[in-house]
């Protein structure tokens, strides 16, 4: 009973890990999912009315969503068996457990793979520049802009010099900080500096979506460990419950 307890033990604190994980993977899903919307919502839709093609920043966050609640499903499967002592319920989140964690090694490859490719460069780029080029003739899209380049810390489409085909000077969302703080009061010497919109948020969506797929490789190690010792709970009740039916009635233990 001591190393059935020893193993109950271990496997709540793994569970807790996995459910702290799962929560961070879905509210990072969420998170990221928003940070992308901000930049979609800058498109013109006239010009994407034909494009049913779906690219991977779209997808990854949905993976990460649905991945994160899943997890947060299994360990709380997995507590309940430890705390019931039931057998159907440890093999069912053994079981459900592997399949996360080839869920999870195939997503953070195929994140690695095509998250890194031309295809994401192209739909990033694409979505800031037509909301540069939408932000000339709208308003409302002109600020939202605007508080992406303040966010980003960057200027225009590609450069600085976007602006001076339509402008006479630079907006002030160029000389602004995430906190709204002047960063260029005398000369436009730092904004001209900043990067393009676009290639910063290009280097961010690969940042992002590989910082994920690495700590999901990190935690499906941690999870082939909840596996392992599932299964060696698993047993050690088989035998508790086979050693409890063969003895004889009116038999103690002494």
């Amino acid at each position: 009973m001591a190393k059935e307890d020893f193993l109950k033990a271990i496997l709540y604190c793994v569970n807790i890990v996995f459910g702290v994980f799962g929560l961070v993977s879905a509210a990072t899903g969420i998170w990221f999912f928003v940070q992308l919307a901000e930049f979609v919502r800058l498109r013109n839709t006239n010009h994407y009315l034909l494009d049913y093609r779906v690219y991977w920043p779209q997808v990854a966050p949905w993976l990460f969503i649905l991945l994160g609640l899943f997890i947060i499903t299994v360990a709380f499967c997995g507590w309940c068996g430890a705390n019931r002592e039931s057998r159907g319920l440890l093999g069912l989140y053994g079981i459900f457990l592997t399949l996360i964690i080839v869920g999870q090694l195939i997503a953070a490859t195929l994140i690695f793979v095509f998250v890194d490719g031309e295809d994401t460069d192209r739909f990033i780029k694409d979505t800031v520049y037509d909301g540069y080029y939408n932000s000339q003739s709208n308003p409302d899209v002109f600020k939202a802009f605007g508080w992406i380049e303040r966010k980003l810390k960057c200027c225009g489409a590609n450069d600085a010099r976007d602006y001076r085909s339509w402008r006479n000077d630079l907006p002030l969302t160029c000389c602004l900080d995430s906190y709204y703080r002047a960063t260029c009061d005398f000369t436009d010497k730092e904004a001209n500096e900043r990067l393009g919109c676009a290639k910063v948020a290009s280097v961010y969506t690969k940042i992002i979506s590989s910082s994920i797929a690495g700590a999901s490789l990190i935690i499906a190690i941690v999870e082939i460990t909840g596996v392992i010792i599932a299964w060696k709970l698993f047993h050690s009740m088989r035998e508790v419950e086979h050693y409890i039916t063969e003895r004889k009635e009116g038999e103690t233990e002494c």
